[in-house]
Order: C-alpha cells, then structure tokens, then sequence
C-alpha cells in the first residue's frame, strides 16, 4: 500500500481531530462514571438503610442494581463501539480498564460470599476506587479524579477502622467522591 504523503497543514489538521477525538472520548466516560458512581451510591445506603431502619433479612440484595449497571454498560459499549469511526490509545485503554475492573468486582464478589468475608469487602472496594481513580484520572489528565483517588486511600483506612455498616457509608462517599462528583464535571465539561 502505497502512503500518501500530508501537507504540513493537512497533517495538522490530523494531529488536532485526534486529539479532539481523544478530548470527547474523556468526556463520554463520564457517563459511566455517572451509572456506576449512582448506583453504587443508590445500593450501599439503601443496604445500610434496609440494615439499620427495617427487620427486613437480606438487606445485601440492595446490590442486586449492579445487574442493571452491567447490563447498561454493555449495551452502552457495544452500541457506542459500532459508532465509533476513530478509535484512540486512551480510548481503547480506557475500555480495557473499565472491562477489567468488571472483572475484579465481580471475582471479589464471587470471592467474598463463597467464603462469607464481607466484613472485608467494602475496604476493599474502596481500594480499588482509589486505584481506578488516580489511573483514571492520570490518563485523562485530571487533576480532581487523582485527587480523589488519594482521598479514597483515606477512606480505606478509616473503613478498617469501624463496624460494616458503617463501612457502608464509607463507601458511599468514595464513589460520591470518586465517581459521581467528577462524572458531573466531565458531563458538564462535555456540554461546552
């Protein structure tokens, strides 16, 4: 195949798509930063509210919602990828990443209750937020979502430090943090 050879001006015009393009890739993760963000939100107080206002006994099945935010997701993915004439570094990375934190989820997930650890598992989690948040925010070049990520590493240790449904809260406000405050921003960034 034989390649063409670009103006310096055509193949600035090149650089700048691909940088856009870079720019709104960003910016749509806010969706999923929005959908994980809330409804982990919605799920840990409505699991900490089931367990400390009600007598209802499986108060845990507040994260069956997870089950909608991975259905979404998919959807979400496989429609946005047909879409998607120009595929970037960062964008692809970030689709690998957002597939493997899935993937960590719910093997801890499958982990935990196997073995009946949950009093482990939201420090965990917000282990993990951190981690997510300061990658994310790294490779999006985003100062408040590395931020947040530091602040979630606080949360972790205060999360050992108190009973599980506290825990809970905890949680609550890493993804407050994490994920809902900065997918905002992201969103709001997006409709300027």
């Amino acid at each position: 195949m034989k390649e063409e050879m670009l103006s310096p001006e055509q193949s600035i015009q090149v650089i700048q798509s691909m940088i856009e393009k870079t720019k709104q890739n960003l910016k749509e993760n806010s969706f999923y930063l929005l959908l994980w963000g809330w409804l982990v939100f919605i799920a840990a107080l409505l699991h900490f509210g089931l367990m400390k206002f009600t007598e209802f006994d499986q108060p845990y099945l507040a994260w069956t919602l997870m089950i909608v935010g991975m259905i979404v997701s998919i959807v979400k993915g496989v429609t946005d990828s047909k879409k998607e004439a120009v595929k970037t570094y960062i964008g692809e990375t970030m689709k690998i990443f957002g597939m493997s934190l899935g993937i960590i989820y719910g093997g801890l997930a499958f982990v935990f209750g196997s073995f009946d650890l949950w009093f482990y598992s939201y420090p965990i989690y917000i282990l993990i937020y951190a981690v997510a948040c300061f990658f994310m925010g790294s490779l999006m070049q985003f100062n408040f979502l590395k931020w947040a990520g530091l602040f979630c590493l606080l949360l972790v240790v205060a999360s050992v430090k108190v009973a599980f449904d506290w825990q809970l809260l905890l949680m609550a406000l890493a993804v407050l943090v994490g994920y809902i405050i900065p997918g905002h921003i992201l969103k709001a960034r997006k409709n300027n």
